[in-house]
């Protein structure tokens, strides 16, 4: 219920977005070279700030690090279900046993939900961080990494429902760009996708800036439909990068694969597919949340504090003691993963490794009749 409520709130950013660009004739477009060039140009002036201030890279390195551990933790729940199912998974070519698989999907789906929503917290802290050590710089303060958390921490509450959205959203677009055999990711989801991206763009620095969902939304269709080559530009420069980044860990986990090996006849092989893909993946977020993502996150903040922002809004912009909300988060976000870490390292112990196999068993004998 509380994400179904914010998401909505966001769907509407997303669906105005859609409309802005029917209106303007324009699709959003990654592979455009006037869109690498505007990000370039904005990656210039971020890369000026970055070098005053080393605590982005900080908090860049421990994106970096949650996300790579979000991953390791997520294959766990592929070393609980029984080989048996994946077989049968393997052997069900036709798709005729299409349906007979839905605990263990609803399973594994709750156990990747609640690994992003968990990840989300200390990924939305960083970014909102990265985000206040621009927006101290410009108004003349120095920047601290306890400055920046005390200011990243406004609207920790609504930060971590819109990364999780967000994360999930981006999630599921990755997997459904992945080769496969059906269910080809359309044209119409691909507009979608970048139409939540665009009007949502300015949802980071209008939330550290104290903002509610509706005015963080507002301010993301101001910034695009008043300065489109802009916005546009920086969104879609970057996703070209990231598209980039993501066909060389592509290749070069083939490559990986075929010197290690991840073969079918192999006990646990689907887990161990997954659990030998983590360097490749690994390799590939440490470029993009560490050489990447910073210069994205502090574009936009530039463009919203020269476009969006109020000369009363600024004058608010300084950090002080972390509000009641930011503890009562920071305990909510401790009590989850110490959950999710005993989970993780006492399983079998918890008896969710039973669970699960009787949960894959069910499946199996709803396949069979």
């Amino acid at each position: 219920m509380f994400f179904s409520t914010h998401r909505r709130d966001l769907n509407a950013a997303r669906d105005n977005a859609r409309e802005i660009l029917r209106y303007n004739g324009s699709r959003p477009r990654v592979l455009s070279a006037d869109n690498l060039r505007t990000f370039s140009y904005a990656v210039e002036n971020a890369f000026k700030l970055i070098k005053e201030e080393k605590e982005i890279l900080f908090f860049a390195v421990v994106q970096w690090l949650v996300i790579a551990c979000a991953y390791v933790i997520w294959t766990q729940m592929l070393d609980w279900i029984p080989d048996s199912l994946w077989d049968a998974v393997a052997s069900d070519n036709r798709g005729e046993g299409k349906g007979a698989f839905t605990l263990v999907n609803l399973a594994l789906l709750a156990w990747s939900f609640a690994i992003v929503v968990v990840a989300s917290y200390p990924i939305s802290l960083m970014n909102a961080a990265m985000t206040a050590a621009h927006y101290l710089r410009s108004s003349g303060q120095s920047s601290t990494i306890t400055k920046c958390i005390n200011l990243a921490g406004r609207n920790l509450g609504r930060l971590w429902a819109y990364t999780s959205i967000d994360a999930w959203i981006t999630v599921t677009a990755i997997l459904d760009r992945l080769p496969k055999k059906k269910g080809n990711r359309t044209a119409l989801d691909e507009l979608l996708y970048y139409a939540w991206k665009l009007g949502t763009i300015a949802v980071v620095p209008a939330l550290v800036d104290g903002k509610s969902f509706s005015e963080a939304g507002k301010a993301s269709l101001l910034l695009l439909r008043d300065h489109p080559i802009e916005t546009i530009g920086i969104r879609m420069g970057y996703s070209l990068v990231c598209w980039i980044v993501g066909v060389a860990a592509y290749v070069g986990a083939l490559f990986w694969f075929m010197k290690f090996g991840a073969y079918g006849e192999h006990p646990n092989f689907i887990y161990n597919f997954y659990f030998l893909a983590a360097f490749p993946i690994f390799v590939a977020v440490g470029v993009v949340a560490v050489l990447i993502r910073p210069f994205f996150l502090l574009s936009v903040a530039k463009l919203y504090m020269d476009h969006a922002m109020t000369d009363e809004d600024a004058a608010l912009l300084v950090p002080d003691v972390p509000e009641r909300q930011h503890y009562t988060m920071s305990f909510v976000f401790a009590l989850l993963t110490v959950a999710l870490l005993g989970a993780y390292f006492f399983g079998d112990e918890l008896g969710i490794r039973d669970m699960v196999e009787a949960i894959a068993q069910s499946d199996l004998e709803a396949l069979q009749r």
